[in-house]
């Protein structure tokens, strides 16, 4: 997701008795033109320019082996169709072999081919499943260091639709203003980022490194209603596409981007409140608007032992050193072993995972407090909304649509001094 993305570093300076160094912070995205699709991805033709271009996305990476399936015959080809695509009888199960791929479908033939690429497409135009999951557009499996890469192509306004429901989940049709309000920050997203990872031979990742796709699986009728009726239609500043992150709950005020990420300040990503006119929260219906977390201190070593290498048994003390002008904090102080760790900004949520495979809700704790009970020294954590807190509150949208407001409105509310334009 576009907004809900994982780093996978935690941004943190080492000390000795005074944390002094400015460390850089993590790879996250930071800005970038449309770029053009890599290799594979087309723009889609004349009785498909409504669906707009073409973009490739990631779906696996490193593996042994991919099964491709269909319900008949599949037409298969190297990097360039012409002349070459032959008919092969589903399914098909493609592995590595020396820089090449080798193919062995369902008719027994096996189809060797010193081509890094192979492409996959339905003879009669309907959704191709990979590893049992449906997609529409083409299916390139390529091969690459690693193992092999999955990648589908299709056309934009399609892929929203294996996106928006899986960004904002399945919503009822008195928040469809809100769907498309997602579905323009998420069509936004994808052109602004369009050939950002062309190095891999995609566009974007399935994930939440980029946006969640999931192909047909999960697709509803509001959410395509929701693409369908803001078809084209992108966020813009000053004429070029904007970063639209978004995140699940804010709280009840978003984060500017240069709070959390180490970057500088975008106009139209601001810290805004998510208020009502009588002072209550928009997203204050989200089961993650308030919250509390709880760490033994044995556990919370352990954890930070794994997250930032202190050594376990040495924690001595956990506190907030700043925080930025929405209340989240900017630098939080570890001390331990003699020295203090400063972690900065939102990757606090890696550094404070409340078990593994998960990260913390949010920075914004209003709370962090030491004591102790019946089972001996803890620290607890007291505080409110989920995500990085940039961009829109999707909770917050979908309150603001039960309330009649309309996507322009809540797209305005959250993404300050932007255009809403058409592109195709």
């Amino acid at each position: 997701m576009s907004g809900r993305g994982a780093w996978p570093a935690v941004a943190l300076c080492v000390a000795g008795a005074v944390a002094s160094c400015s460390p850089a912070g993590p790879g996250r995205v930071d800005g970038g033109a449309a770029g053009a699709a890599p290799s594979g991805a087309r723009d889609a033709g004349a009785d498909g320019a409504a669906l707009g271009p073409a973009v490739a996305v990631g779906l696996s990476a490193g593996a042994a082996r991919v099964t491709i399936d269909a319900d008949g015959a599949l037409g298969m080809a190297g990097p360039e169709r012409a002349g070459q695509e032959r008919s092969v009888r589903a399914p098909c199960v493609a592995t590595r072999a020396g820089s090449g791929v080798s193919v062995r479908c369902a008719d027994g033939a096996r189809h060797e081919s010193s081509a890094a690429m192979i492409r996959f497409r339905r003879l009669d135009g309907t959704p191709l499943r990979v590893d049992g999951r449906e997609y529409d557009g083409e299916i390139l499996v390529r091969a690459g260091e690693d193992g092999l890469t999955t990648i589908n192509t299709l056309a934009l306004e399609t892929y929203l639709l294996g996106v928006v429901p899986h960004e904002i989940g399945a919503r009822p049709a008195a928040e469809i203003e809100a769907v498309k309000a997602q579905a323009v920050a998420a069509r936004t997203y994808a052109i602004a980022h369009r050939g950002r990872r062309a190095a891999l031979g995609f566009d974007y990742w399935g994930d939440v490194n980029d946006q969640v796709y999931r192909g047909r699986e999960g697709q509803d009728a509001v959410a395509a209603r929701a693409v369908r009726e803001t078809r084209g239609e992108i966020l813009t500043h000053q004429g070029r596409p904007i970063l639209a992150f978004y995140h699940s709950t804010c709280g009840g005020r978003t984060a500017a981007i240069d709070e959390v990420w180490r970057r500088g300040p975008l106009p139209y990503l601001r810290s805004v409140s998510d208020l009502r006119e009588d002072g209550s929260a928009w997203c204050e219906t989200s089961n993650r608007f308030r919250w509390s977390q709880r760490w033994s201190w044995d556990e919370l070593g352990g954890i930070l032992e794994r997250t930032i290498g202190l050594p376990r048994a040495s924690l001595r003390e956990v506190r907030v050193r700043s925080r930025t002008p929405s209340g989240r904090v900017s630098e939080l102080e570890i001390e331990g072993d003699g020295r203090r760790w400063t972690v900065f900004g939102d990757s606090l949520r890696w550094a404070l995972r409340p078990q593994a495979g998960r990260i913390l809700n949010s920075a914004l704790i209003f709370d962090l407090e030491e004591g102790t009970d019946v089972h001996g020294r803890y620290l607890e954590a007291r505080g409110g909304g989920w995500g990085h807190g940039i961009g829109m509150c999707q909770v917050g949208a979908m309150a603001r649509a039960r309330a009649g407001q309309t996507y322009r409105r809540i797209l305005a509310a959250y993404y300050t001094g932007t255009d809403l334009e058409r592109t195709y």
